[in-house]
């Protein structure tokens, strides 16, 4: 490599902005861990499981949102950022088919392949960025990763799921403070703030949001076609239709279509940048843990849910309010009153989950989501109608 190709890696403001193929191929294998998660949280509805789904959906959501910060930056088609991008698709994967057993037999796979990866990842950086502005901070998430991936491997050879689970946390929360505050280092000044391509950026995360909600489409009809096509499946189907029809509508109609016109006008971009993933990733986990609802509502439409099955539903809507809330007070500077009735709501139910049957749950859950975003309808219309003065 010659010394003027780590400036050919960078993004030009001139050059092309939008999502590269190679980004949609590797967002397929993050779509595949997410449908392993929601059959994970389906199949074990019990409270420890959920926090190891959890656990596995936020280290999950933390490859795919560092691997989309390196392709906002880095050029996804000059060299190495290819190679390198295959290489995370290749490791993420791989934790996709350890997340079933990665508290048990397949725990060193699952953390020893996000360890790899993350040193990895540092390790071609350096290498392409020696000598330019970008090497410092790929050095500093070197060493931050150095401390969470041995925290990660150490967690995999742990024995006991409930003690994996308490290191892994402690490691994840290291690795989402270091991308937080921009990887610190005693004693050194801190890094410049991220620069960022707005279309770029916002074009992605609008895109991981609907493929999203693809997996919460691919499991309902798996669902209802593994079962026989009775009257009440039908209508646990439907249900489960609106739900994702709501769910698409209250992004696209709100915040979520307006992204990148917010990234490029906001005063404090970085801080978009940086409220960005934990803003999506509250929207990604209510739809896994809907769609993991889904799956047994849809086999068992009229069986009364447990306290984790009910979390699953009512906090899958809880959930995708508040992360929507939270992207429309950092996109809009403000928060909607019908985002905070409606998850008021959505708890006010939860002392009734025990007495309703799973079906009549669903509906409920989708008729919060329903009811917030025909306020949310009516409140847009009448922004958009003329006042008497303009007729």
């Amino acid at each position: 490599m010659t010394d003027g190709a780590p400036r050919q890696l960078t993004r030009t403001a001139t050059g092309p902005q939008r999502a590269d193929l190679l980004e949609l191929f590797f967002d397929l294998a993050f779509i595949a861990s997410l449908t392993l998660t929601s059959q994970a949280m389906a199949a074990e509805q019990t409270w420890t499981g959920i926090a190891q789904a959890l656990l596995a959906l936020s280290t999950l959501w933390a490859v795919w949102v560092t691997t989309t910060l390196i392709t906002d930056t880095y050029s996804p088609r000059k060299r190495p950022i290819p190679q390198l991008i295959l290489g995370i698709m290749f490791g993420i994967m791989l934790m996709s088919a350890a997340l079933p057993t990665a508290f048990h037999e397949h725990g060193l796979i699952f953390g020893g392949t996000w360890a790899a990866i993350n040193l990895g990842r540092g390790l071609v950086l350096i290498r392409s960025l020696r000598g330019r502005e970008g090497q410092e901070r790929s050095l500093r998430a070197l060493v931050w990763n150095l401390g969470s991936g041995t925290l990660w491997v150490v967690g995999g050879l742990v024995a006991d799921p409930e003690w994996r689970l308490a290191v892994w946390l402690v490691a994840l929360g290291v690795d989402y403070v270091a991308f937080g505050f921009r990887f610190p280092i005693p004693g050194r000044a801190p890094l410049p703030q991220y620069r960022v391509a707005p279309e770029h950026l916002a074009e992605r995360y609008q895109q991981i949001y609907i493929l999203t909600l693809g997996e919460l489409v691919l499991v309902s009809v798996l669902s209802l076609s593994h079962q026989p096509f009775t009257p009440d499946r039908i209508a646990a189907f439907a249900t489960a239709f609106l739900t994702a029809a709501v769910l698409w509508w209250s992004y696209a109609q709100g915040a979520g279509a307006t992204l990148r016109a917010a990234i490029e006008a906001s005063p404090h971009r970085t801080r978009l940048v940086q409220t960005n993933p934990y803003a999506h990733w509250l929207m990604v986990a209510a739809v896994v843990g809907t769609a993991a609802g889904v799956e047994r509502i849809i086999a068992q439409p009229w069986e009364r849910p447990t306290a984790p099955m009910a979390a699953l539903v009512l906090g899958g809507a809880g959930l995708f309010l508040i992360g929507r809330a939270v992207l429309e007070h950092e996109v809009y500077g403000r928060v909607p009153l019908s985002h905070v009735v409606g998850v008021v709501a959505t708890i006010a139910l939860a002392p009734l989950s025990v007495h309703l049957p799973g079906l009549a749950l669903g509906l409920a859950a989708a008729l919060v989501l329903l009811g917030v975003a025909a306020v949310e309808f009516l409140r847009a219309r009448h922004r958009r109608a003329p006042s008497p003065a303009t007729l």
